[in-house]
């Protein structure tokens, strides 16, 4: 291989990756699932060498390297020179004698360190070698550019290499990896997250590879919302609102939003602050835009008016009315967009279109196709970026290129290397090969609870079966059994199921073909006793129709629990300790399964049971 094209989000704040395409493949990785630290800011080069090692590719063999980074508004930032070794160095120190760092810790101990004074900081870094040159880098590291960092990084790494870098718009990248991936020839594309390149949102009609931008919303600057750095310093949208509410209500913004949208079942959201959130956004029917109304957000988050509404309301109703409001505002938007071009498919992507609840309003009310790239967030920036990048070189395929469906763009594990890592644990296990997923089937429905490890890893946030913790629905407890015991999270968290694509008519009122759990689905009411565990206290699930040809192997696994028990469901979340993040590779999958009261693992071909 003489010549590669990458895709990287290279910084942005959270969720650094890198995506790669091959002429006969897709190679896509966030950072996150090498070091383990959730939603990692860090730069990627571990997914960087990861990728390097899985497809065997010689660095130094790279005579041509095509790179496309998001965001173009990174492109001229300063940094130290030493940014990524300060950092690295950093949560070692502050890690100590502790076995891991979690980013809740890191974020908790770097800001205690912040506010301590500068003859303390001090103090803390000269105590110790490491110390001591994290401030040699501090003080002596030259400041550069991200594009210059980025040059000098892959200049290391492939030296032999000449480099083109190119920085793209933020939103168009998520709009190339949604389109890209949807299998749509004509459709709308909708953006919708935090903030990119000024804009928390972008709408484009695209015909055949052709990008047509219709409408563009902008962040807008509110006084009262400065402070809080994760959302922008002030500069908010709709996804900013909702993340300074996962924050206000004692959640970790940027990465907790999804425990809102499940509390918002339980609560009611006919109160005083959704009627202000709703009006907090008008649509400009002319520019296609969401427009910011500053006054009245600078009245909601004024402090006076935060604790009066934290006394006055439930935890259940802020929750409610944050989720509704911004459920609303997207369905005036997009009713208006509908009116001017009135296309039944639609595909999206941006950070808060993970939120399932949004995607099923979108569907019932607007449009009869909706697709959303399993890779929603800024992760999947890079997976745009690199589209751009190849279609610059390639533009004949530009109606004509896809990334493949389902989204198994990491790396997998052989026998040998699995089998290695076992021994090597002290695990009692056997090869059971491709009668493997049937004896998973028999444990699941014996009640016990295990975990799927198959083949190359998801890529995006949701588990599809490759890194997964799987278990009966039918158990009414179920879902508090895994909360508690397993993923120690909040009890009224709900999983979500994985079932065979036959199994849709029978069991869902309005449903299509969505084979990456981005979209909720409202499940028949006579069902719900009967599988509990796979629906949430609103009667909607979470749900990943399986094909055969989508996942042999999983689908074998599913196919049997039907045999057993009638229905081809399971429960399915992501393999991982809480705090962790999904497992990569076989060590991973070792460790999460000796620190969690998981019953059985089936991980390539091998049945390992947990000692008595």
């Amino acid at each position: 291989m003489k010549s590669l094209t990458l895709g990287l989000n290279f910084f942005g704040g959270h969720d650094t990756s890198i995506c790669a395409i091959f002429e006969d493949d897709v190679y896509a990785l966030s950072e996150e699932r090498i070091t383990r630290i959730k939603h990692d800011a860090v730069f990627p080069l571990d997914a960087l060498y990861e990728m390097l090692r899985y497809k065997a590719i010689d660095p130094e063999a790279i005579e041509k390297l095509c790179v496309g980074v998001a965001t173009k508004a990174f492109e001229k930032r300063i940094f130290n020179e030493y940014a990524y070794e300060m950092t690295m160095t950093l949560r070692d120190l502050l890690k100590g004698d502790a076995p891991e760092l979690y980013i809740k810790d890191f974020v908790q101990k770097k800001a205690a360190l912040q506010q301590q004074g500068k003859l303390s900081q001090l103090a803390f870094f000269a105590k110790s070698k490491a110390g001591r040159n994290y401030l040699k880098m501090q003080f002596l590291g030259k400041k550069r550019t991200l594009h210059e960092i980025i040059r000098e990084k892959l200049q290391t790494i492939f030296p032999n290499a000449q480099t083109e870098i190119t920085f793209h718009e933020h939103h168009l990248t998520h709009a190339y990896a949604t389109y890209y991936a949807s299998g749509f020839d004509h459709t709308l594309v909708f953006t919708f997250d935090g903030e990119g390149d000024g804009c928390f949102s972008k709408l484009y009609e695209v015909k055949e590879g052709l990008f047509h931008e219709l409408g563009s919303s902008e962040n807008r600057y509110v006084e009262n919302m400065k402070q809080y750095e994760f959302a922008d310093n002030g500069y908010t949208s709709v996804g900013n609102v909702y993340s300074i509410f996962t924050h206000l209500l004692g959640y970790t913004p940027n990465a907790d939003e999804g425990k809102v949208e499940a509390l918002a079942a339980f609560g009611n959201h006919h109160n005083r602050l959704y009627d202000a959130l709703v009006k907090s956004v008008t649509v400009d029917e002319t520019s296609l835009s969401m427009q910011i109304d500053t006054e009245v957000l600078n009245a909601i988050f004024a402090e006076e008016n935060l604790k009066v509404l934290f006394d006055e309301l439930s935890k259940e109703d802020i929750a409610a009315a944050v989720q509704k409001s911004t459920e609303e505002i997207v369905l005036r938007y997009l009713q208006t967009v509908k009116q001017r071009y009135p296309l039944e498919r639609i595909a999206l992507a941006g950070g808060v279109t993970a939120n399932v609840i949004m995607n099923l309003r979108i569907f019932e009310t607007l449009f009869d196709e909706v697709f959303i790239v399993p890779a929603m967030g800024d992760d999947g920036i890079s997976q745009g970026a690199a589209a751009m990048e190849h279609l610059q070189r390639h533009p004949e395929q530009k109606a004509t290129f896809r990334f493949p469906m389902m989204p198994y763009y990491g790396s997998a594990y052989t026998r040998e290397e699995v089998e290695q890592v076992l021994k090597e644990s002290g695990l009692s296990y056997r090869y059971l090969g491709e009668e493997a997923p049937l004896k998973a089937a028999e444990m699941i429905v014996e009640g016990k609870i295990g975990a799927r490890f198959d083949g190359r890893c998801e890529f995006g946030p949701r588990a599809l079966g490759n890194r997964s913790i799987i278990a009966d629905v039918r158990n009414k407890e179920i879902q508090k059994l895994i909360n508690k015991e397993i993923k120690k999270r909040p009890l009224f968290q709900p999983f979500c199921p994985s079932m065979l694509a036959e199994e849709r008519e029978r069991l869902f009122e309005k449903a299509y073909d969505n084979k990456h759990m981005t979209i909720a689905f409202r499940l028949k009411e006579e069902f719900k006793d009967q599988i509990p565990g796979a629906v949430h206290v609103d009667l909607t699930a979470r749900v990943q129709f399986v094909s055969e040809e989508d996942n042999p192997g999983y689908y074998a696994l599913i196919q049997k629990v039907r045999e057993l028990t009638g229905f081809g469901v399971i429960i399915n979340t992501s393999f991982n300790k809480h705090g962790r993040t999904m497992v990569l590779t076989p060590q991973h999958a070792v460790r999460d399964f000796i620190d969690t009261n998981l019953d059985f693992m089936i991980i390539e071909g091998f049945y390992v049971k947990r000692s008595s």
